[in-house]
């Protein structure tokens, strides 16, 4: 007999004697791969009919296979089991130990494996006496007990992880360990514990504010899953400090402290992640991050509210936006050093000049014009794409194309394009590299050493070889 490709034969044939309203079950005995079962037993045909079976062995995890193709497994299942009691109401003992073990699921993000552990049952009672795997480069241990209530499955159970790699949602892949519980019935249960984040990373092409809002969407969808609804959760979740995270246009450094509520089919967000500092790439342009904070504090839906402010800066002008409310409608205002007016500060960033400059190139010449305009997009279109690019190739590398290239002191007209690159040499220290195509003499490099998260010192050659130091103190006002 071939059961998913593992070949179970018997050894020698399977013999039942009826005698004396006795039905006996002399012996059987099952072999193949990974596989060896044998048992013997009798039942009483009448009055109690009393039962009196044992069984021993070892069987094939593979065989799993064959009741769910999306599921698979290998490793051994030892099995030691009796049967007593009366047909109407036997009673079932035994044990299950798992020996080096691995199920995988292509619904679930992370398999098991290692899987190591001793299982035992008594009547309707079933024991995980210790159970522990490797999952996502780390280790998980359980521990618990069921009991089998007529239709009704009464458990308790704790799970412990240690440095395990979720990878949810896509394109995210967070690192942590946990301390779980998980009590209840198949009528309705609770998930509670605690779980700290060590790690976080994303692929390149991962946007964070897009997985915002389609998140938002999925919350204000009514669930309607009857196993998940009966999940209730209530789960702390914290990172450790000075956590960071990167994609391929923002890094940050902070710290969250946050409450999962609700259930497995609509959680809810509540609390709320600080961020210390960091750096935001838009266009080209690089945004620092002054202050920042996301808000949880909708008991019903998961709605992200925003309070971030970043500052760039645009030729003479230093430039602060602050971005504050729901992530889905954030309020944006802007105000610049020197001060200007917001129309001229969103020309300064879309373009490089003031509404008043780009009017005056306008009426002096409308050809000009249009030139800058269609260099500010391809601009950002290249940026976008070279960015991606170099992101996947060498890591934390940004690349900036400007059509209007380098001003100078002595030549005030820019010399067209100009390509930057920058490149993070390590979590404090950032190189800057900015040469002009047609003159390749003028080049600015630009060195920047995070000595604290709040003293900072940058070395810079100009476009004239001239060398200065800058130490830079910041101070956060609240």
């Amino acid at each position: 007999m071939d059961v998913e490709d593992v070949k179970l034969r018997n050894d020698g044939p399977v013999r039942f004697n009826i005698a004396d309203q006795v039905l006996k079950l002399e012996t059987f005995h099952i072999l193949g791969e990974n596989t060896d079962f044998s048992g013997s037993g009798s039942m009483q045909l009448a009055g109690g009919q009393t039962l009196d079976f044992h069984g021993a062995g070892r069987v094939g995890l593979e065989l799993l296979h064959a009741y769910n193709p999306d599921f698979t497994a290998s490793g051994v299942l030892t099995a030691e089991a009796e049967v007593s009691g009366t047909l109407s109401a036997p009673l079932i003992k035994g044990k299950l130990q798992l020996k080096d073990a691995a199920i995988s699921d292509i619904n679930l993000p992370s398999a098991l494996s290692e899987i190591n552990g001793t299982m035992l049952f008594n009547q309707n009672t079933v024991t995980i006496e210790n159970l522990n795997a490797k999952t996502g480069g780390g280790t998980v241990s359980l521990a618990g007990h069921a009991d089998v209530s007529g239709r009704q499955v009464n458990f308790d159970l704790i799970a412990n992880a240690t440095d395990v790699r979720f990878r949810y949602p896509p394109g995210v892949s967070s690192t942590g360990t946990a301390d779980l519980r998980w009590t209840g019935s198949t009528a309705g249960s609770v998930l509670s514990g605690d779980v700290t984040i060590t790690k976080l990373a994303f692929t390149p092409g991962f946007d964070f504010g897009t997985y915002l809002e389609r998140t938002a969407q999925v919350s204000a969808l009514p669930q309607t899953d009857p196993i998940l609804n009966k999940i209730h959760l209530d789960l702390h979740v914290v990172t450790a400090p000075e956590l960071q995270m990167q994609t391929s246009v923002i890094r940050l450094q902070g710290e969250a402290d946050l409450r999962i509520r609700g259930n497995v089919a609509k959680p809810v967000v509540l609390g709320r992640a600080d961020v210390f500092e960091g750096e935001a790439y838009f266009n080209g342009t690089k945004y620092r991050l002054e202050r920042g904070g996301v808000i949880f504090n909708n008991p019903a839906l998961t709605i992200p509210t925003l309070d971030l402010q970043a500052t760039t800066r645009v030729r003479d002008y230093e430039i602060t936006l602050s971005m504050t409310g729901p992530a889905a409608n954030p309020k944006l205002t802007y105000r610049s050093d020197p001060p200007l007016p917001p129309s001229d500060i969103i020309a300064l960033l879309a373009f490089g000049q003031t509404s008043e400059e780009s009017a005056q190139l306008q009426q002096s010449s409308s050809s000009a014009f249009s030139s800058q305009t269609s260099n500010a997009l391809l601009a950002a279109a290249l940026n976008a794409t070279l960015n991606n690019r170099a992101q996947r190739l060498f890591g934390n590398t940004h690349i900036k194309i400007d059509p209007q290239g380098l001003a100078t002191e002595t030549s005030p007209t820019q010399s067209g394009p100009a390509v930057t690159i920058e490149q993070q040499v390590k979590d404090n220290l950032t190189l800057t590299y900015t040469t002009a195509v047609a003159q390749t003499s003028q080049q600015v490099i630009r060195a920047e050493y995070n000595v604290t998260r709040n003293i900072s010192v940058v070395a810079i050659r100009d476009q004239n070889g001239i060398v200065s130091f800058d130490v830079k103190i910041r101070r956060r006002k609240r």
